[in-house]
């Protein structure tokens, strides 16, 4: 997709991210250990008044017709460890659900580590370079 393509994309087109948000939300209200599903923390009612805002704002968001709120949405879903390209990219089909490491990456020791392999593997390259 180039930038002229995003630049006139409307709600419409957009109707997917929704439909994925939903997705997420009835995959964590199953997941939940909770009797009846009805009082999950994921349902509907919990997770509007987790996010601060209408239920029925949620319910247009997850049909699609609201995107104001989708970002906000997106971001916590995140902090659970799902991959917010999965939910954004149109064709998603190679592109992970959940993505539980890449929250980890902002741990410093992680960070640092990181960095430690990535000039590792450059500096292995720079030998096999010159060895041919």
């Amino acid at each position: 997709m180039d930038i002229e393509s995003i630049i006139n994309l409307d709600s419409n087109d957009l109707g997917y991210i929704g439909e994925r948000l939903k997705e997420i939300r009835k995959e964590l209200v199953d997941m939940d250990d909770i009797q009846d599903k009805r009082f999950s923390e994921f349902s509907l009612t919990k997770l509007s008044e987790r996010l601060n805002m209408a239920r029925s704002t949620l319910a247009n968001v997850e049909r699609g017709s609201s995107m104001v709120n989708s970002i906000k949405i997106i971001l916590y879903f995140y902090s659970l460890g799902y991959n917010p390209i999965w939910i954004l990219l149109p064709d998603n089909e190679f592109v992970t659900k959940r993505n539980l490491g890449e929250n980890m990456v902002y741990k410093e020791d992680i960070q640092e580590k990181y960095r430690d392999l990535e000039k590792k593997v450059t500096d292995a390259l720079g030998e096999f370079k010159k060895s041919l």
